[in-house]
């Protein structure tokens, strides 16, 4: 169980409207330019994300902290593919955080919330390219070690899953298509 500060729970988190847009890609844009792995398009991502099928308005969350956007965590639709099965995961991406509010739980608090607020709305499992040692205290671990495999060239060791409804994934078989 990840370790929350009390400053964390000051958080105002709500889902995105469209006014926050603006801001929220200026935001990510900053956010990800002092992140150890980026590809300087994650701005991009969460624009092309918020426009395509998968997108679900109630977990696309900002975090706000005496009015400033201090974090940002978006879910989206996605699938496990097998044949003509389709089995509906979310794709956590991105998680954004103020690179001065870093390394102070804030973060693991986001995801947390996200997390919860997708099982109180009946999602079963969350799939990310992400970094392990952050997100196996968050429960997540290796997507292979649920008989799933990625879509994508990514090491195994990134692409990560958990499940929001235990055992949901113990007869999902197939291919998680990331993008």
């Amino acid at each position: 169980r990840a370790y929350f500060p009390k400053r964390a729970l000051a958080m105002l988190i709500r889902p995105e409207v469209a006014s926050d847009f603006s801001e929220v890609y200026r935001f990510v844009k900053k956010a990800f330019a002092s992140a150890y792995v980026k590809d300087g398009s994650e701005q991009d991502f969460v624009e092309k994300l918020r426009a395509g099928a998968g997108y679900l308005p109630d977990l696309a969350l900002v975090a706000e902290e005496a009015g400033r956007l201090v974090g940002y965590v978006m879910l989206t639709r996605i699938f496990a593919v097998e044949g003509t099965t389709r089995f509906p995961l979310l794709l956590l991406a991105p998680l954004a955080i103020a690179e001065e509010e870093r390394k102070r739980g804030k973060g693991a608090f986001l995801a947390e919330k996200a997390l919860q607020r997708a099982a109180e709305l009946g999602e079963k499992a969350v799939v990310l390219v992400g970094d392990p040692h952050f997100y196996n205290r968050l429960g997540f671990s290796e997507l292979g070690g649920f008989g799933l495999k990625c879509n994508m060239e990514i090491p195994a060791r990134y692409v990560l899953a958990k499940e929001l409804v235990p055992g949901i994934l113990k007869d999902v078989h197939g291919i998680v298509e990331i993008m």
